[in-house]
């Protein structure tokens, strides 16, 4: 299925140079995230991924429920995440950028894809309700 907008989109200086994807419920702590060794890190119903730090500009995020009519080229990861609570949470890890939506319970299907895979300026996250 293709859709036209994306659920929630932003335009947004990073600090830190990642974002957190978490269930709204969660307290998983992802601190231990080693950025030099890998792209992403997940604990529990928590996510952690890097992006364009904020001195090298903002980063555009998007995120979908369905498949963006142009995807972007690279695959950061791919990864199921528990979501008990039913609201899935997207910030920085001061909580400047801060979204949150519904419309997930159970397993939630995350893609997360980027314009380059070591510093990310452009992000579409494909978020979709798994089979129990």
């Amino acid at each position: 299925m293709v859709a036209d907008s994306p659920v929630v989109s932003f335009l947004a200086k990073i600090e830190h140079g990642c974002l957190i994807l978490r269930d709204a419920g969660s307290d998983d702590d992802v601190s231990d995230w080693d950025p030099a060794s890998n792209s992403w890190y997940q604990k529990g119903s928590s996510l952690i991924f890097g992006v364009q730090a904020s001195v090298d500009g903002p980063v555009e995020c998007e995120v979908w429920k369905s498949i963006p009519p142009v995807m972007l080229p690279a695959s950061l990861f791919v990864t199921s995440l528990p979501c008990s609570s039913g609201w899935l949470v997207l910030h920085d890890p001061n909580e400047y950028a801060r979204m949150q939506f519904t419309g997930f319970r159970g397993s939630v299907a995350c893609s997360v894809m980027v314009d380059d895979l070591q510093f990310p300026s452009k992000i579409q996250i494909l978020l979709r309700a798994e089979s129990n």
